[in-house]
């Protein structure tokens, strides 16, 4: 990021209407106008996240949605979102969070997992098996431990 000190109030208002209309045209984040490294981004979203372990949902949740705004091209904060819709209820839009996240990352396997375990809550059985099956297809070995969810939730819907 360039020093604004020595900016006038004209050359800053030239600059903001430039930064603005390249965020709105997705060629640069809040991520990179704020000047935040991806290290500062996942210290806040430890914070979320043990705000979240703590039960302190709505802290969290103002955390993650700040987050997906600031980058949204990380596939982690929509599925941390997503979980928190989740626990709080709100099917909808943990669905959307999850499938931001595929739209994302669609290879992390996780996401699906998580999307699926929704499907099944709303008795949306075809979707969620496409998504278990997909991650079968598609785990490593570090997968184990979602491997073997997919595998319980498929067995229970069957």
């Amino acid at each position: 990021m360039s020093d604004t000190r020595n900016v006038t109030g004209d050359q800053m208002q030239v600059r903001l209407e430039k930064l603005t209309e390249q965020w709105s045209q997705g060629r640069v984040s809040l991520k990179q106008i704020m000047g935040l490294s991806t290290d500062e981004l996942y210290a806040i979203s430890t914070q979320g996240y043990n705000f979240f372990l703590q039960g302190k949902i709505q802290p969290a949740r103002v955390i993650f949605e700040g987050l997906v705004a600031i980058d949204p091209r990380n596939s982690y904060y929509y599925r941390a979102l997503g979980v928190i819709y989740w626990r709080e209820k709100e099917s909808q839009k943990a669905l959307k969070q999850f499938t931001y996240a595929i739209r994302v990352a669609p290879h992390e396997i996780a996401s699906y997992v998580n999307r699926a375990e929704v499907f099944v809550s709303s008795k949306q059985f075809d979707d969620a098996r496409s998504d278990l099956e997909f991650t079968l297809a598609h785990a490593g070995a570090h997968d184990g431990a979602l491997v073997r969810k997919a595998r319980a939730i498929l067995q229970m819907i069957q």
